[in-house]
């Protein structure tokens, strides 16, 4: 569908789209510095001929007509920071020109504001048929169908092209791409999308600079917010991946060598272990039959995860701070920051649900609406479906934690296997979890659409952010649900020998020696490496192959029916909007921005478990980046340029999991791990062992950490030894409870001293920039100044945008 520009006009004043004036913003400044009287636009002289035509084609948008020159800054006073950046950027991208012109042209030089369709002449380019992108173009035609109406009964009006899909009158509705993607000369690209495909959505691309505006004018804010943030967020992962391999390696040169596990190595018979399970046959055994996961578990124990913890948790403050003044920033240039989202289209299964009608005075159309009593029983319904999904979630979280310990009782009773019992349980444990999650987490995909279809939201925007909490809800309970009893629960409800709780008939599992967090690691690096294959593969591979209309499978299959020659004629005769409807169906960009929260979560919740979680997603998110790039622009069909000024509900859910993730790795070093229960033990001790002459600090501490149980607890004939502080009875010793309130005081300093610094960070750092905060203000003065009549505004109503339907003319 193509728009005359009238009709363009009259709604990009409607909307709001911002365009350049002409007026440079240096100019502007450059007046109020020098003290020459009022700042007033001189329009004469600010634009000339060759400015108001595009240096490039492609540029458009971006180009020097508005767009900070190359050399415009070679005057300013460059940062330190500034200069290191200039470097990397040229290490990276060297001399060329395509990179560098979309950096040098990222922040627009000309002033920006909404258009005004009387004053068209003071904006540059107004007369130029490229003008307005092509994505603000499939904007207005998206709304002019969406307000069509095509079928009416009595007071009852039915409208939009979304309605006409949803009931099988079209089979589909979309925006067409510029032309194909592949191009025969990569430096003589000859439409936007082969232009992205060759300078963005490659691999070999995967070090280079993002063309967000490019990006924004193809594909429109949305799209490119999301990518704006993936790459912020993976650039942001470099010093947390650096830093994460250094306390990794810190913790394997450590490994084996400290003072516990040596003890527990060279013990031999020292230490007898009461059996595992409650069996008359299941065997007593060494503690040193277990040395290799002690040795494991001493790698994490250490000062330095403590401190990564901290650094993490204000990493996080940093990140979400930095993320808001990068989108402040995005917004100004892309003219969104002020967009108001209110104003949302109704969404058309919830016109065809809805039985009750009412005149709206805003719109003057008689809408659908839903009434309460149709709308409470659905909400209690789908109440009620998610606490079953939610306990489903629970039963398979049971049913690995079973499977665990049958495994581990099943190897550790093979003399050649017992070393490695725990490890192959736990991995294997871990693949189970991992499958488990993978398989029902498309069945949680279509419950939380089936229930939110179900409870029937008015708006698109309401749609989506109940949409999003419900699935990011029943994915945090997928994904984490055993990590979280690994971390928090295992080993702590576990009785003593004759008085274990059993579940299922088995006796809860025990954790190792230096606590939980070395299975903890284990469970994690599986799920999240193998998480990430899989969603790649199957988000890429698997389209190119079998699932979209055009892939592999079903051409060979049309050549095989059709024959080569016919096949490569009908090919070649397709038309645009054929060509496209082969693709992939066009989808909002809700399942990229849940895979990478969900690994935002992985990398901030447990990272104290294994610290080299910020490098998988650092190596995954360089790959990620480039794969979604090729599929918006080789394998889906070209999305509507929708606005945005934000990421919306999703950095509220980022800003939440910062705070659960500085409670969470407090709880993990304080019940997880042997830290702590090490620490108390080395300062109550140390002054008794300086006396004797001892310079260890935790001499002993195997000795004192393992509980006796005598025979008439376990029903054998011998005396064996246990983890717990317990005395000789089965009860907690006063140790036990001075390590319970030593935890909780730690929780409790750890995460009111990292709360102090992330709020200190927040105030510190504004949430827009100064100098972005410098150029609003500019941008709004001159602004005024330069439209600013003493007309009166002549205001745009829906009576007049209706007349322009009737100007749509089919493409």
């Amino acid at each position: 569908m193509n728009l005359p520009d009238s009709v363009m006009f009259r709604w990009a004043e409607k909307f709001g789209f911002e365009k350049p004036l002409k007026f440079d913003r240096k100019d502007f400044t450059s007046q109020t510095q020098d003290g020459r009287g009022a700042p007033g636009p001189k329009m004469g002289k600010k634009t000339s001929k060759k400015e108001n035509k595009p240096s490039n084609p492609f540029f458009s948008d971006i180009s020097p007509t508005d767009s900070a020159a190359d050399g415009d800054d070679k005057d300013e006073e460059k940062g330190i920071w500034e200069w290191f950046e200039n470097k990397i950027f040229y290490i990276l991208h060297g001399k060329e020109p395509f990179y560098a012109t979309m950096r040098n042209n990222f922040y627009p030089r000309f002033v920006k504001a909404p258009f005004v369709l009387k004053h068209k002449d003071k904006f540059i380019g107004s007369d130029r048929k490229d003008f307005f992108t092509t994505s603000e173009r499939s904007t207005v035609v998206y709304r002019l169908l969406q307000q069509a109406p095509y079928h009416k009964e009595g007071n009852r009006e039915f409208f939009g092209v979304d309605e006409l899909v949803a009931n099988g009158s079209y089979k589909a509705a979309y925006p067409l791409h510029d032309g194909p993607y592949e191009t025969e000369s990569p430096a003589m690209p000859t439409n936007h999308r082969q232009l992205l495909r060759f300078y963005w959505a490659s691999f070999k691309r995967w070090n280079k600079y993002q063309p967000l505006n490019l990006i924004r004018m193809y594909f429109g804010e949305k799209v490119a917010m999301y990518f704006a943030w993936t790459g912020f967020y993976t650039q942001s992962l470099f010093i947390p991946a650096i830093v994460g391999i250094i306390v990794f390696g810190y913790g394997q040169l450590r490994m084996g060598e400290d003072w516990v596990s040596k003890d527990i190595c060279t013990s031999n018979t020292k230490y007898l272990m009461c059996p595992q399970c409650e069996a008359v046959d299941c065997p007593a055994y060494y503690i040193s039959d277990i040395c290799n996961i002690a040795q494991s578990a001493t790698s994490v124990n250490n000062i330095s995860t403590l401190l990564f913890c901290v650094f993490m948790s204000v990493w996080v403050a940093y990140f979400l701070e930095s993320w808001k003044r990068k989108q402040a920033l995005l917004g100004h240039i892309w003219g969104v920051l002020n967009l108001d989202q209110s104003d949302e289209q109704v969404r058309p299964t919830y016109t065809q649900s809805c039985d009750s009608w009412k005149y709206n005075p805003r719109t003057r159309r008689h809408e659908a609406y839903m009434t309460k009593g149709k709308r409470y029983p659905r909400f209690m319904t789908t109440f009620v479906l998610i606490l079953i999904i939610l306990a489903c979630v629970l039963i398979f979280a049971i049913a690995v934690i079973v499977y665990d310990l049958a495994v581990y009782l099943a190897l550790f009773d093979l003399p050649s296997l017992k070393k490695y019992a725990r490890w192959f349980s736990s991995v294997s444990a871990g693949v189970m979890s991992l499958t488990l999650i993978i398989i029902m987490s498309k069945y949680y995909a279509k419950f939380a659409v089936y229930m939110t279809e179900w409870e029937n939201y008015k708006t698109q925007l309401e749609y989506e952010n109940n949409l999003t909490i419900r699935r990011y809800v029943f994915e945090v309970f997928n994904f984490y649900s055993s990590l979280v009893y690994i971390g928090f629960f295992k080993g702590k409800f576990n009785g003593y020998p004759g008085n274990h709780p059993l579940v299922f008939g088995v006796k809860m599992e025990d954790c190792p020696p230096g606590g939980c967090i070395s299975e903890l690691a284990t469970q994690m690096a599986i799920i999240l490496a193998g998480k990430q294959f899989i969603f790649t593969f199957s988000q890429f591979v698997i389209p190119i192959i079998f699932s979209n209309k055009g892939s592999c499978w079903n051409r060979c299959r049309t050549k095989v029916e059709e024959g080569e020659g016919a096949g490569s004629k009908k090919k070649l005769n397709k038309t645009p909007w054929e060509r496209d409807y082969v693709l992939a169906e066009t989808r909002d960009v809700f399942a990229e921005y849940l895979e990478m929260v969900i690994q935002y979560g992985f990398v901030t919740i447990f990272v104290a478990a294994f610290p080299l979680a910020p490098l998988l997603a650092l190596v995954n998110n360089l790959l990620e980046t480039r794969l979604d790039a090729f599929k918006f622009v080789a394998q889906l069909r070209r999305p509507t340029g929708l606005k945005c000024k934000d990421i919306g509900i999703w950095y509220n859910i980022l800003s939440a999991v910062g705070k659960i993730a500085i409670v969470c790795n407090a709880g993990i070093i304080a019940f997880s791990s042997d830290f702590l229960p090490m620490m108390l033990y080395a300062f109550e001790n140390a002054d008794r062992y300086k006396a004797m002459g001892i310079d260890e600090r935790l001499y002993g501490y195997v000795n004192f950490s393992l509980a006796y149980a005598s025979p008439q607890m376990t029903g054998l004939n011998i005396t064996c030894r246990y983890w717990a502080y317990r005395d000789r009875d089965g009860k907690h010793n006063f140790f036990f409870w001075k390590l319970f309130s030593v935890q909780l005081l730690f929780i409790i300093f750890f995460e009111h001293i990292v709360f102090g610094i992330v709020k200190l960070v927040d105030v510190v750092i504004p949430d827009i920039p100064g100098s972005v905060e410098l150029k609003i203000d500019i941008d709004e003065a001159i602004a005024k100044l330069v439209l600013d009549d003493d007309e009166s505004e002549a205001k745009v109503d829906a009576s007049t945008m209706t007349t322009d339907l009737g100007q749509v003319s089919a493409g």
